[in-house]
């Protein structure tokens, strides 16, 4: 089994470099491939399985996985379901549009469900995000002090979603929890990012952070027909998965009222609970490594992240370095 410490440290070597890629202007970003030196040869994943009803699938084995590199056969080198700790950031949209309707109220309900159902030993952190991330909790196990915080949130500003979710990414690298997420909730109409969704995907699935969006409307209102249904809730209801999400492994959900949004947080907090831990050593050649999951079971539906980005050799004798 592998060392935590060497997975944190496999994330950690991957920001830096997927920071540094994204910091550079929005057009080399989109046309040049970043190159990563990480000091880990390993690639970890996590894996949501869930059958054509949308409960998880839970009693499957490591010989029941197979996972592709560039359409390859890998050999896993860590096989893990344990019941490890959680951390999710928990992001609160208080952009001026957040004032509508019954928006504000329906998002801090909803972060207010998701703080009453981790336990003890989890952890989360309680930011807002309009133009810029504001840290409002720390991350903390003292659920408490994250309800609390909720009090203190008002509405004002401009949407920055996509750039909040990658800025929580880069704070979860930091955290040693090998089960995290980024949680956005909001009203999901971006108005001020100098990202890209898929440059924010592509940060915090660099990382192997899901990212899940839970976007509230005033109710009467229908949800948005861009986003496509993927899959089934387990109790009902739809995910849909869009730009932001679909590289990470997350998924994106719409909430009309409390009953919806309560559904998408078990389903949230069921995924990662669930989720399958996987890694292996992957093939050397340089470039995007695209990632294909197989399992063994039919009508089983598969989500984790899309790829990751192996470099060329530093120094001769050097091997190449994942990202």
């Amino acid at each position: 089994m592998l060392g935590s410490k060497k997975l944190h440290l496999l994330s950690i070597l991957s920001l830096v470099a997927m920071a540094a890629w994204l910091a550079a202007s929005p057009v080399q970003a989109r046309q040049d491939p970043p190159t990563f030196h990480g000091g880990v040869n390993l690639v970890s994943l996590n894996v949501v399985v869930k059958d054509n009803r949308g409960r998880a699938i839970r009693d499957l084995a490591g010989g029941d996985f197979e996972v592709l590199d560039q359409g390859r056969s890998v050999r896993l080198t860590d096989f893990r379901m344990d019941d490890d700790a959680v951390s999710v950031a928990v992001l609160l949209d208080t952009s001026g549009s957040m004032r509508l309707g019954s928006r504000l109220d329906l998002a801090k309900r909803a972060a207010a469900a998701l703080f009453g159902q981790v336990r003890a030993t989890d952890e989360a952190a309680l930011f807002t995000f309009d133009r810029n991330l504001k840290a409002v909790v720390p991350f903390t196990t003292d659920m408490s002090a994250l309800a609390k915080g909720l009090d203190r949130v008002d509405p004002f500003g401009s949407t920055g979603l996509f750039d909040a979710v990658g800025d929580a990414a880069r704070k979860l690298a930091e955290r040693h929890a090998s089960r995290r997420a980024v949680i956005a909730i909001t009203d999901g109409f971006d108005t001020s990012s100098d990202m890209t969704a898929a440059e924010a995907s592509a940060l915090a699935g660099s990382i192997d952070v899901p990212v899940y969006v839970l976007a509230v409307v005033n109710e009467g209102t229908p949800p948005d027909p861009r986003q496509t249904p993927v899959e089934p809730i387990d109790g009902g209801g739809v995910a849909r998965l869009d730009d932001l999400t679909a590289r990470t492994g997350g998924a994106s959900f719409t909430a009309e009222g409390d009953l919806e949004t309560g559904l998408a947080v078990k389903q949230i907090l069921t995924d990662l609970r669930t989720a399958y831990m996987l890694a292996f050593s992957p093939d050397p050649a340089p470039g995007w490594h695209q990632i294909v999951v197989r399992v063994a079971r039919k009508n089983a539906r598969v989500r984790t992240r899309a790829g990751f980005f192996m470099t060329a050799p530093l120094l001769p004798g050097v091997g190449p370095k994942v990202r």
